[in-house]
């Protein structure tokens, strides 16, 4: 699913931000990326979700030279993979119509919309607050429909930043019984964190990020 080779990064300034970058991901993996804030975590999701581009190496998604793509092609790519970004805000709209907004963007027309964010509510454990505002949800329950969210056009892959931040011991539990459920319906997250990992989260193979270098703990 993911290739990354001899990745590097800096920024205007020259600041290495990543050096020397090597990641393999395979299909259906849960793979964690570890490291202190301020580590390159979040650039790297974006780079892997063609949000950012690249500037040295090689990055492969599903087979795709990311650097390669047209903005067509990137654009295309961009829509098979759900993101969660660090400190997720849903729009002012109920869970449901979160959901709905998304998918309708996306060009499913209404009755296949409204199947597929029901069936990620569903996943999620949300289906009973559809009707809920969104901005009224505690911390946890907005991780969940973030998660909704990133899952509902059925991707190809997920990227996750920070899902555990500001949620309690039990709450992050939670949410690593759902990673791990959603991993086992065969799909492919890469999840950035300071950690710990959660006991409860299936978890493939960890990486450390730090200096701007990936390395096996």
């Amino acid at each position: 699913m993911i290739q990354v080779s001899e990745l590097h990064f800096s920024t205007e300034d020259g600041l290495k931000v990543l050096e020397d970058v090597h990641l393999h991901v395979d299909p259906g993996q849960a793979v964690y990326l570890v490291g202190p804030a301020s580590s390159g975590k979040t650039l790297l999701l974006g780079l892997l979700g063609t949000v950012v581009p690249p500037q040295r190496g090689q990055i492969l998604v599903h087979g795709r030279n990311v650097a390669r793509l047209s903005r067509e092609r990137a654009l295309e790519l961009r829509r098979r993979i759900g993101f969660l970004p660090q400190g997720f805000s849903p729009l002012p709209r109920t869970v449901f119509d979160n959901l709905l907004f998304k998918l309708r963007v996306l060009g499913n027309d209404r009755e296949e919309a409204d199947e597929q964010a029901l069936l990620a509510l569903e996943t999620v454990g949300l289906i009973r607050e559809r009707a809920t505002e969104a901005e009224d949800l505690p911390p946890v329950e907005r991780v969940r429909l973030g998660l909704a969210l990133a899952l509902c056009n059925s991707p190809l892959l997920l990227l996750l930043d920070e899902p555990f931040d500001g949620l309690d011991p039990d709450e992050q539990e939670s949410v690593g019984m759902l990673l791990s459920k959603i991993r086992d319906g065969r799909s492919t997250l890469v999840i950035a964190t300071r950690g710990p990992i959660p006991r409860s989260a299936a978890c493939d193979r960890a990486f450390s990020l730090r200096d701007g270098k990936v390395t096996s703990p």
